[in-house]
């Protein structure tokens, strides 16, 4: 999918700016606010469980097709230990695509305010859907994600001005095939962190 960067200048340094994609409408997630990430968010804290969960996943979905299927999807997620009040925090990537045999993604390289860096990938889940037709060839889906610093994100975080189209973007790795390159909007960072400092806040042990 052919991405044209449209760079605004919200800058960390001369190797980090923010940018705005015309793949995803770039009016519309300059209209999507923390606001809109907060009221959309997920938290799941059962209290028999060890660990509480915060998810980003329905703030924003690229759909496509009469069924309204998700085809290309990140968001992000935190897993809270109850006890200890440790965070851990992933990109969980959706990344569907045509062809004849897998990309096998292993690694995704992704800005930060000192250049770019580089992460594993955790594979989360595969799937593949072929037609009858031997001409049409295979839908392929793999469902990735990668470790992020929270330190990382309240960097990025600063770079969100109301009305601004502001973007992270970041890259995942195949081992065949084509890479995929993706974006994620500064609103929803800002919107997640609010979040999950909330829940912190709520629960602190102190």
């Amino acid at each position: 999918m052919k991405q044209i960067l449209l760079v605004i200048t919200l800058c960390v340094s001369t190797s980090f700016c923010a940018a705005a994609s015309s793949d995803k409408n770039v009016k519309a997630v300059g209209e999507l606010t923390p606001e809109h990430f907060v009221s959309t968010a997920t938290v799941e804290d059962d209290s028999l469980d060890t660990v509480a969960k915060i998810s980003t996943y329905k703030g924003f979905q690229e759909k496509r097709g009469l069924l309204r299927m998700v085809w290309n999807d990140n968001f992000l997620r935190a897993f809270i230990d109850k006890k200890s009040g440790a965070v851990s925090i992933q990109l969980y990537q959706v990344i569907s695509y045509q062809g004849s045999d897998w990309n096998f993604f292993h690694s995704a390289n992704f800005e930060t305010p000192t250049g770019p860096a580089s992460e594993d990938v955790t594979v989360i889940d595969r799937d593949v859907r072929c037609t009858a037709s031997r001409y049409s060839g295979c839908t392929y889906l793999e469902q990735v994600g990668f470790n992020v610093n929270e330190e990382l994100l309240r960097e990025i975080a600063k770079l969100y001005e109301p009305g601004q189209a502001a973007v992270w973007s970041f890259k995942f790795n195949a081992k065949s095939g084509a890479d995929h390159r993706d974006q994620m909007p500064v609103a929803e960072i800002v919107g997640f962190l609010q979040v999950m400092d909330s829940y912190r806040a709520a629960h602190s042990q102190g």
